[in-house]
Order: C-alpha cells, then structure tokens, then sequence
C-alpha cells in the first residue's frame, strides 16, 4: 500500500494493484467488512451434479473446514447450496463460507476446502471423476 499526494494505492490478495482518488476516500464513507479484526469470512464454491446427496455434502464440508489449518473456529461455518446454469446444463454449486485467522490465508483456504471435499466425495464415491 502506498497513500501519495492524489491517490491511494492498495494491492489485493491476488495481486491487483488497485489505485483509489484520495478525494474518494476523504469525501465518501470507508467501510472495513472485518472491522479490522485479522480473521475474515472466505467463500469457497464447488459445482456439483444435481443428484448428489446435500447432506452429505454438508457433513463432508463443515468437516473439511473444521480440519482446515487456516480456520478461525470462533466464528460460523455455513454450507449453503443453489442451483446454477452453465453451459446449458444445471448444476448444484456449494458454498462454504467460513473464516479464517488471517486474511492472507484466504486462497490457501479456498485451494485446501477444495481439494479436501472434492478427495472425500470421490473416495465415498458420491461423485465420479467422470462429472
């Protein structure tokens, strides 16, 4: 991060350099979704057919974050699922929003729930490695 005479520069997690007018932040409301706390909700998504079994898939990932080194446990971890379209087909995407202790672990979260529930419900075979 760097604050010059004009603007604000601020690089995100993944690396964009995002570049704010000075007169935005001094005349607009600035708001920090983490109340400055170091821990923060990270949303992990997965698609998945249709036929797979919710609750299972709930169990699997509540308890692949629970397990997750990154997870800060005094905060919830939510399973939430919808149905979206892609590609002209319909699939079940999950979401598991859960935080984690530091903001910089956000993408080694997301990459560990992936790998963790997707390794789990192809060894339960309730996903083929064919979907």
């Amino acid at each position: 991060m760097s604050i010059g005479l004009r603007s604000t520069k601020i690089v995100t997690a993944d690396d964009s350099m995002v570049t704010i007018p000075n007169s935005e932040i001094v005349n607009n409301t600035v708001s920090n979704s983490n109340s400055g706390e170091a821990n923060c909700q990270v949303v992990a998504e997965i698609y998945l057919p249709l036929s797979v079994d919710m609750t299972m898939v709930r169990t699997i990932a509540t308890e692949a974050a629970q397990s997750s080194k990154y997870i800060f446990l005094n905060k919830p971890i939510v399973v939430l699922f919808q149905n979206e379209i892609k590609e002209k087909r319909s699939f079940l995407k999950m979401r598991l929003k859960a935080y984690v202790m530091d903001i910089r672990y956000e993408f080694a979260f997301k990459s560990d729930m992936t790998e963790k529930v997707i390794t789990a419900l192809l060894e339960r075979k309730i996903i083929l490695e064919d979907f």
